[in-house]
């Protein structure tokens, strides 16, 4: 690679065909130079990544992905990339050249000329403008690709015909398609984007969808109407704050003396929702409300002029011989036919199929210990004095800890009971800390047998010299996941700081994760209560989206090893209420494989043997079980058979996604007819026209 000094010296070079001619541009990470094609005499731009930047695995990174996303568009609102490669000059990318201005160079030259200096577009300049912007991200976005960097000087306005192209994909991101991500600059967690525009969920790092551009669009159009930032701050962190926190003040907008000012308003109102699923559902609802926007006559009058010249002048129509007519309609028929199979057929978007949620959706319900009203009473009475039973700054006795663990548990259970959710998971969470804070402490069996006399359950496990504070741990630690989880669900904290509670449910989820990763209890704790906390823990992954991680421990649940420990010591215990249970162990354990399925599905898993195949047929024999749920799961195992994309694998698929319509419900069988349609036109293209006319997609 070339050292920045070199760079000087490329004007004049040809690179591929391309002979440099000027340097016309230079950003944070690149340099632009105007390039002509030598054979095709066409123009063209040459974008390098600078010298510095070629060692950076993260910065090649980016380029690349520029390349490979934008390479994936054609659309006249999009800009087009010709070619990209490495040479001795650096990494470059050649791109389409335009003429034109950045709409932030058009506002910061209205800015200038502007009394209050504030840069702004009419409304009548700005629709037609944001609409095209619409259109080339509704292109972007049906290829699965999310830009997640709009911003003015990414919106370009071409000299010659007005018409506008967005620019720079370099941290643009591909959307999860049909329940699979196909490729990723950035993990969750990390945030790339200009702050000024960022949705609230590109602020804290979250999984992006088409709908944070939206809100990105809903930034810009304030911004180009009103000349004024919409979320203003002394620093990136405040900004970004602003935007998940603070509703926006659209006053300036309101306030604007235009035909089309109110309705733009609420556009831009719903396009600056926090939440994604308030906002529109996709570009295509966005540009249909922008359509719709009035705009005053002499805009109406010019829209209607240039619509007339390009009807161009009519035509009479000939008279046609009777065989040249039957000719003229067999043709218009097999086009009709051809239109027909090549129009794209309908799509829902991925939100409203949740397809990149796995089903069934997991749940689980702790269930404390009960108490009578005295024993309750006695119980709470004792919390306060366990500081005594500690032996103040000397460690306890086994037989100490063993009982202010179990007040505490005791407790908490009374606390859950109660709904007092967060006062609950702090006690579960004492009992963890005082597990680690005495961890030198050993609670064998001896001194449960000494303070109980004998086991509750009348079986014992297989025995540690810890075995009292591995059976502690794995209850305390279900006991606060479970609290903290109900806490957040049900609005607590109510009375403790937020920042707070969010710090306390990390440090338990951690918790958590530490107990179920320990080989102790792995080996010697309660299978039962072990299972819990797994399925717990699982549920809360899924909820977050961590759902690699949820896999795995979904798969150590589901395990033949573990299965059976359960099993066994289910048998063991002598209780009617269990052995009743067995059931809905059963009907548990299906749930879980079926949801494990569709993780495969959404992590592209094809190296194993279909896991749908054992969920479904017991599903479908069981009463309990309703036929919808039946239905979406083989939706679903149609698309893990499609997205093998293999010969019998098509046919299977369609045979899958035809057994599923009936029990689906209206969006979800339109989605799932379509998928069919795709699967058939591999094995059947004139089965699949029927099909499709059949079904009315």
């Amino acid at each position: 690679m070339t050292d920045s000094n070199d760079r000087k010296k490329l004007t004049g070079l040809t690179l591929d065909r391309w002979e440099i001619l000027d340097r016309i541009g230079e950003g944070g990470m690149s340099e632009v130079y105007r390039a002509r094609h030598v054979i095709m005499n066409k123009f063209g731009a040459v974008k390098f990544l600078k010298a510095d930047l070629s060692q950076d695995e993260t910065a090649v990174k980016r380029f690349q992905q520029e390349a490979m996303t934008s390479g994936s568009l054609a659309h006249p609102n999009v800009v087009q990339v010709y070619d990209c490669g490495a040479s001795e000059q650096g990494f470059y990318l050649i791109l389409e050249f335009l003429e034109g201005l950045s709409l932030e160079d058009l506002l910061i030259e209205r800015a200038d000329a502007d009394e209050e200096g504030l840069g702004r577009l009419s409304i009548d300049e700005a629709i037609p403008i944001f609409i095209k912007v619409c259109q080339g991200l509704a292109h972007a976005h049906s290829r699965g690709i999310v830009h997640r960097d709009l911003k003015p000087s990414n919106i370009m306005i071409l000299r010659q015909n007005n018409d506008v192209k967005i620019v720079d994909f370099g941290i643009a991101k591909f959307m999860m398609t049909a329940g699979r991500e196909l490729n990723s600059l950035t993990k969750t967690g990390e945030v790339f984007g200009s702050p000024l525009y960022m949705s609230p969920e590109q602020c804290r790092g979250r999984q992006l969808d088409g709908r944070a551009d939206i809100y990105s669009l809903g930034c810009l159009m304030y911004e180009a109407v009103t000349g004024r930032k919409l979320m203003a701050g002394r620093n990136p962190t405040e900004v970004m704050l602003k935007h998940v926190e603070k509703k926006p003040d659209l006053t300036a907008l309101e306030s604007l003396h235009h035909v089309g000012a109110p309705l733009l308003n609420a556009i831009v109102a719903r396009c600056l929702e926090k939440e994604p699923e308030s906002r529109f559902a996709d570009v295509e609802e966005l540009i249909g409300a922008l359509q719709e926007v009035p705009l005053t006559a002499s805009s109406n009058k010019q829209a209607a002029t240039r619509a007339n010249q390009n009807q161009g002048p009519k035509s009479g129509f000939s008279i046609m011989t009777p065989l040249l007519v039957l000719a003229a309609f067999v043709t218009v028929l097999l086009m009709g036919v051809a239109v027909f199979a090549l129009w794209p057929v309908p799509k829902i978007p991925e939100h409203q199929l949740k397809l990149k949620d796995p089903q069934p959706i997991l749940t689980y319900t702790y269930h404390p210990r009960k108490f009578d009203e005295r024993k309750k009473k006695e119980i709470l009475e004792v919390q306060p004095t366990l500081d005594f039973l500690r032996g103040g700054v000397k460690e306890p006795s086994p037989e100490n800890l063993l009982k202010i663990c179990r007040v505490n548990l005791s407790c908490a259970d009374i606390k859950y009971s109660d709904r007092r959710y967060e006062k609950a998971g702090k006690d579960f969470a004492d009992v963890i800390d005082d597990l680690k804070k005495y961890k030198d402490v050993k609670i064998g069996i001896d001194v449960v047998d000494k303070l109980d006399k004998t086991i509750s359950d009348g079986t014992k496990l297989v025995a540690s010299d810890r075995q009292g504070n591995i059976d502690l741990k794995l209850k305390a630690n279900l006991g606060a996941v479970a609290a903290y989880r109900a806490a957040e669900r049900n609005s607590q904290p109510r009375n403790s700081d937020t920042d707070s509670f969010n710090n306390d449910m990390r440090e338990v989820l951690h918790n958590a994760e530490d107990a179920l990763n320990d080989g102790g209890i792995e080996k010697y704790g309660d299978p039962i209560v072990l299972n819990d906390l797994l399925t717990v823990f699982i549920v809360h992954m899924e909820d977050n989206h961590e759902l690699e991680k949820a896999r795995r421990y979904l798969e150590r649940d589901l395990s033949v090893e573990f299965l059976q420990r359960l099993a066994d010591r289910r048998r063991n215990i002598a209780s009617s209420e269990l052995e009743q249970d067995g059931h809905a162990s059963k009907l548990e354990e299906i749930n879980k494989k079926a949801n494990l399925a569709d993780l495969y599905r959404i992590a592209e898993k094809f190296d194993i043997e279909d896991p749908y195949l054992e969920p479904l047929e017991y599903m479908q024999s069981e009463p309990q079980i309703e036929k919808s749920q039946v239905s979406r799961l083989r939706f679903r195992h149609g698309l893990y058979l499609l997205e093998r994309e293999k010969g019998d694998y098509f046919r299977e698929a369609a045979a899958e996604f035809e057994r599923a319509l009936p029990g689906l419900s209206d969006s979800e069988k339109t989605a799932c007819a379509s998928y069919a349609y795709e699967a058939k036109k591999h094995y059947d293209w004139f089965g699949s026209l029927l099909f499709r006319f059949h079904n009315g997609i």
